[in-house]
């Protein structure tokens, strides 16, 4: 026969008890079972009734003062009455009405509780009796009591399911009465039941710390870690950080509490016998950067700085490719820092850069934005050592101090060549070389910060500062090629900061100053192109510099054959030269030249107009230059040339005014008695060629020619009295040829007019006595024999055919005359030949400046 469970009768029989008239009544008749057929009550599906705890209360008091019964059931509701108070006491507790409040219920839970046990000592569920005790006394702050039930309860149940809580509970009150040694035990019962028991965690943490108040500190340690491991090591490739983070308050608060824990017990230890023995006979566990961090954090809290530090720097050196090592390591400079151990931090910090520096084994596989706050630190550093170390130098003045300041600023600059800053470190760099005398350097560095760099507040100043340090570098360079290719370089670097930077103030000086040294050293072209630059750069340049620009650019123009645009810029610097200034002599001087030179280009072009222009301007742009007289009497022999006569008078006779010393004056009277003849100015020619008759410097030749024709054209021009002079000064100067001189002599003659007897008896008595001297005659000139044995036989028919009409020669044939009027006419029309064809001005010698006339 199948037996119900017990609690299934003992709910019937509380039912049974609970309905009115059970059983026959005295008075009443008797029913039999027909009677008790009533209609089944309906049913509502879908409503559920709520529990009713009180109720239920009272149902298992009801039962329980009921005689007799089947002790089963009694138990049972003996049980569940403790349940239910227990419950019940639990429930006002929440509510919290009092501080007593529960405290009823949990009595009446207790002394069920306890009857059960004593009703039946063998009860088959007094693990849960014992469980209940135990929560029972705890809550009614007796936990010695509990304790006594929960040491039963794992003695006398050691399966029940209670076990691993019971054990843990026990734990806890040992733990809290400072029983470390209990505790223990009942924490390592709980570990023992495995990792399934909800409790085994927490029997980790603290059977951790029941080991550590024993001063256990390798066991204490392996519980702390094994916790930790089930924590923070569940995914390999994790480092514990993630999976901290993911965690539920409280387990975060139990794993932070883990690693205080571990911290205090390495703290009074050295790192290396503690920390790092316990970590590496733990395997390494991921986590590893977490203890020393927290070790770490621990000592500085307790101003153990220096101690902080080391623990930071021993995981940095234990793995010092981690993704935390620069983590810790940076904490290690915080604490020196925080202690004030400045040289210390210092040291850190150089430790820092070169442990994690970009080209280190730490960022194999990897790149920067895998580690953003490794840059940042790394970045910070650099920057902290450089400027120590140039403040250093600074102080100091040692070539050491500023070479590491150097280095310092460089490994910056290949770490973090593309920075918003790093335009700014290079011109810190750039300081330091200077400031070190390293001025080559500096000046490749400054350059770099102005131009490398996308523009900046320093840029100008670093252009400007470049050029400083070029101008320092080469003054102590030996000359040579060396100090010639930088000083070329040099003058780039003026023109680049000219360009780059025209308002900064320097900026138009910097071109003027390139573009002389462009002249010095024959760079011409680009010396023009600088000068023109500088004269109109803005802002302006004062009235000296802009004088000195347009200087520079003339003289580059000149030397380029680029004479129009000399000549343009000579006049610009004249015009900013003061009257009194000794320099204007000299520009007038370049001035003319640069004319001259255009002149003589038209000249050889064919451009003859062009080229009398230029030569004209000489003289009224620049009155005063030596050039100016060969630019005029260049220009005179063209217009001569071209047969000008008009134009060439005024020019001719304004050079030998002007220049009366100079030799090529000599040879104007010839160029001006042709243009005389040829615009019919007699007289004048005649005056020309009287000057040229009395010319040293001509040939006798021409000289006689001359004055013949001078004689011709005073007679000409209707003068006598320089007829007849010039006449004389002939007979005088040239007696020989016989003829010629007779031939004058009878011009005279005729001129004299009354004095013919005087000319009969000199002709008749120079024949008849062979040329002897005669007395008494002033026009018959003593001659030698031998001349007069050339005189042809002619003469004495040209002197008879002199005497008037109607007169007998000497030998009765008839008047005769000289021939000297034939031979000079036959003379002066060779000669007027040579002086039109201007033979003499053409080829005169060079003048002083080496210009020939054409």
């Amino acid at each position: 026969m199948t037996r119900l469970p017990a609690i299934h009768v003992l709910l019937l029989a509380l039912a049974i008890a609970g309905v009115p008239g059970h059983g026959a009544l005295a008075g009443e008749t008797e029913r039999t079972l027909e009677d008790l057929r009533r209609e089944p009550p309906p049913i509502r599906a879908g409503e559920r009734v709520a529990p009713d705890a009180q109720r239920a209360r009272e149902l298992y008091r009801g039962f329980l003062q009921l005689e007799g019964g089947d002790p089963e059931l009694r138990r049972e509701a003996l049980r569940r009455l403790g349940d239910l108070e227990l419950e019940a006491a639990e429930a006002a507790r929440a509510e919290g009405a009092s501080p007593d409040a529960g405290r009823v219920e949990t009595e009446a839970a207790i002394a069920i509780y306890v009857r059960l046990l004593e009703e039946d000592p063998h009860y088959p569920r007094s693990d849960e009796v014992l469980y209940q005790l135990a929560r029972a006394w705890e809550a009614q702050g007796e936990p010695d009591r509990a304790l006594d039930y929960l040491g039963q309860l794992v003695a006398r149940h050691p399966a029940s399911r209670h076990g691993d809580e019971a054990q843990f509970r026990r734990g806890e009150i040992l733990f809290s009465a400072q029983r470390w040694r209990e505790a223990e035990e009942a924490y390592a019962a709980v570990i023992a039941s495995g990792e399934t028991s909800e409790f085994f965690e927490q029997a980790l943490y603290k059977h951790g710390w029941a080991m550590f108040k024993q001063s256990q500190v390798e066991a204490s340690a392996a519980s702390f870690l094994a916790l930790l491991d089930r924590k923070l090591a569940s995914d390999p490739g994790s480092d514990g950080a993630v999976a901290l983070e993911a965690m539920s308050r409280a387990d975060r608060e139990m794993v932070e509490d883990t690693f205080r824990a571990l911290a205090i017990e390495f703290a009074a230890m050295d790192v290396q016998q503690g920390l790092d023995a316990a970590v590496a006979a733990h395997g390494s566990p991921p986590y590893a950067w977490m203890l020393y961090g927290s070790l770490g954090d621990m000592l500085v809290e307790k101003e153990r700085f220096t101690d902080a530090a080391d623990t930071y720097r021993a995981f940095a050196r234990r793995d010092p490719v981690h993704r935390r090592s620069p983590e810790l390591q940076a904490r290690a400079v915080e604490a020196y820092l925080a202690g004030g151990f400045a040289d210390l931090a210092l040291e850190g910090k150089r430790e820092f850069v070169r442990q994690y520096a970009f080209d280190g084994p730490f960022w194999v596989g990897r790149e920067r934005d895998d580690a953003p706050e490794v840059v940042a630190q790394l970045k910070a550093h650099l920057q902290d050592m450089a400027r120590y170390h140039h403040a250093l130098a600074q102080a100091s003045g040692a070539p050491a101090d500023y070479r590491e300041a150097a280095d310092w600023y460089r490994d910056y600059l290949r770490s973090f060549p593309d920075e918003p800053d790093s335009a700014e470190t290079n011109y810190l760099l750039a300081d330091t070389l200077y400031e070190s005398g390293s001025f080559g350097e500096a000046a490749l560095e400054y350059e770099r910060t102005a131009y490398g760099y996308p523009p900046g507040e320093r840029s100008a100043s670093a252009g400007y500062a470049a050029l400083v340090s070029f101008d320092q570098a080469e003054a102590v360079l030996p000359d040579g090629e060396a100090r010639a290719a930088w000083h070329r370089q040099a003058i780039d670097s003026a023109l680049r900061f000219a360009d780059t930077f025209p308002s900064h103030p320097e900026a138009g000086r910097m071109r003027l100053r390139s573009a002389q040294q462009l002249f010095n050293l024959g760079e011409y072209e680009l010396a023009a192109n600088a000068a023109t630059a500088a004269v109109v750069h803005v802002p302006v340049l004062s009235p000296e510099e802009l004088r000195t620009a347009w200087n520079v650019a003339a003289d580059a123009q000149f030397r380029l054959g680029r004479f129009a645009a000399a000549e343009g810029a000579y006049l610009e610097v004249l015009g900013r030269t003061p009257a009194g200034d000794s320099a204007r002599q000299d520009l007038e001087e370049r001035l003319a030249a640069s004319i001259y030179k255009q002149a003589e280009a038209k000249q050889a072009a064919g451009d003859v107009p062009g080229a009398i222009e230029d030569f004209l301007r000489v003289g009224v742009l620049a009155p005063g230059s030596s050039v100016r007289a060969n630019a005029q009497f260049d220009a005179a022999a063209l217009l001569v040339q071209q047969e000008q006569w008009e134009r060439a008078i005024p020019v001719l006779e304004s050079f030998r005014r002007d220049h009366p010393d100079n030799p090529l004056a000599e040879t104007i009277p010839q160029s001006l008695a042709v243009a005389y003849l040829e615009v019919g100015r007699p007289i004048d020619a005649a005056i020309e060629f009287d000057r040229l008759a009395d010319s040293s410097s001509e040939p006798d030749e021409v000289r006689r020619a001359a004055l013949v024709q001078a004689a011709e054209l005073y007679e000409k021009g209707g003068d006598a009295a320089r007829t007849a002079a010039a006449w004389e000064r002939f007979v005088e100067r040239y007696p020989m040829p016989l003829d010629d001189a007779m031939g004058a002599r009878v011009k005279l003659a005729d001129m004299a007019g009354g004095r013919r007897d005087c000319r009969r008896g000199c002709c008749r008595r120079y024949v008849a006595h062979g040329l002897e001297p005669l007395a008494g005659c002033p026009r018959c000139p003593g001659a030698r024999r031998a001349e007069a044995r050339s005189v042809r036989c002619d003469c004495a028919r040209s002197a008879a055919s002199a005497e008037p009409e109607g007169q007998a020669g000497g030998d009765g044939t008839g008047p005769r005359r000289l021939p000297i009027g034939g031979r000079l006419r036959h003379r002066r029309r060779d000669n007027g030949r040579h002086f039109r064809d201007g033979r003499d001005l053409r080829t005169a010698g060079d003048g002083p400046h080496g210009l020939r006339a054409p």
